[in-house]
């Protein structure tokens, strides 16, 4: 489901100047009027630096999507955002906004590779099924998101918890400079939604209880915790305090995003799914024979054994 606008439950914004100036392009030095600009989402199928495949961190891709005279890009960590035009068959943004969250296993660098991809002024080319960004010496092909990573399901997942976030309430007028903070969430912590229960674990004890999803709602019941004294673990109270009452949830790839009305939240992530094909629409057309972007995505792990503690019906 879709959440208010383009907000994510991601991390304090900070602002960065792109600077296109001196970088001439291809479609500059050529001239292609009239090319026809992008709009949707998208995702990366093939990603080409120096003359050779790039492999991306494992279980992440290149997201872009296109509304409004607006660009959202995500390199597998922050999302950067900001206006974008078109001119000549060239791609041009000039200030993009990025959220700031740490990720670890090179994952930032992806993030600065992206947003030197679009600080150059990429040529692109795009006919509705198959879009291309290229610099001098960079190529990455783009398929439709919907083909190349359909949504992860709700239900039947294993999401995994990796943040505990807290923003303004979704009832709060929008405001695309409202800082959302976010800190790790407890190891090991995960959450699964099956037939109007859930089961998971705050990273120390196992949780039970019913829920009710409706649109873009998930109202929790009481949940039921066991009574394991975890030390050295913090922040369990917290991701307990998010599944009460009517929660928002929405869906982005493989991420999960709950929004308490108080503006608390978690933001979790499900295992990477390596049976997706890309569609023929979006294979690289480059010198080379490209190799899967990512040397060994992890393979998909529903995980749907119950806790050994589960209360009967769980």
């Amino acid at each position: 489901m879709r959440g208010r606008g383009w907000a994510l439950a991601a991390l304090v914004l900070v602002t960065a100047t792109l600077s296109g100036c001196g970088h001439e392009t291809v479609a500059q030095s050529v001239g292609e009027p009239g090319r026809p600009a992008p709009t949707g989402e998208w995702l990366s199928t093939s990603v080409t630096a120096g003359g050779k495949p790039k492999t991306l961190v494992s279980g992440t891709r290149i997201s872009l999507a296109f509304a409004d005279g607006q660009i959202r890009a995500d390199g597998g960590c922050n999302t950067m955002s900001g206006p974008v035009r078109f001119d000549g068959g060239v791609l041009i943004v000039d200030q993009l906004a990025q959220t700031d969250m740490g990720c670890l296993d090179g994952r930032n660098e992806q993030d600065q590779f992206v947003a030197g991809l679009l600080a150059a002024r990429p040529v692109y080319s795009y006919d509705g099924s198959r879009l291309e960004l290229r610099t001098a010496d960079t190529d990455v092909v783009f398929g439709p998101k919907a083909q190349v990573r359909p949504a992860a399901p709700l239900e039947g997942t294993r999401w995994a918890v990796t943040h505990l976030t807290q923003g303004p309430p979704p009832t709060a007028s929008a405001d695309p400079n409202s800082a959302v903070s976010a800190r790790p969430a407890p190891s090991d912590a995960y959450l699964q939604f099956a037939e109007g229960k859930l089961t998971g674990s705050d990273g120390c004890n196992s949780l039970f209880g019913d829920v009710t999803i409706t649109g873009s709602q998930i109202t929790f019941g009481p949940i039921a915790t066991t009574k394991k004294a975890c030390p050295g673990i913090s922040g369990t109270d917290k991701l307990r305090a998010v599944l009460t009452g009517a929660v928002g949830w929405h869906i982005d790839d493989n991420v999960l995003t709950l929004t308490n009305a108080d503006g608390s939240g978690l933001q979790l992530q499900a295992p990477a799914d390596t049976s997706v094909v890309t569609p023929p629409c979006c294979k690289p057309l480059v010198t080379g024979s490209p190799t899967p972007q990512s040397a060994s995505e992890p393979p998909l792990n529903a995980n749907t054994a119950e806790p050994a503690d589960a209360p009967p019906g769980y």
